[in-house]
């Protein structure tokens, strides 16, 4: 392989490094919009949880 070779081959390399590190700060972003999602799901249905057990504790409370 000449220095012409040589040159397009890291070129090549470096573009490759360039794009796959684009990519997987992509993916890092993504994954952290996807956590958060999942914290505010999450927190949203032990909301939900704690008011049917305070409902349920009522009823049993009225019906005892």
């Amino acid at each position: 392989m000449g220095v012409g070779g040589a040159n397009r081959s890291a070129r090549d390399g470096r573009e490759a490094v360039i794009k796959l590190t684009a990519a997987v700060e992509n993916l890092a972003l993504r994954l952290e919009e996807l956590h958060v999602d999942i914290k505010a799901d999450r927190k949203e249905t032990y909301q939900r949880i704690n008011g049917l057990e305070q409902r349920v504790a009522k009823l049993e409370a009225t019906s005892t």
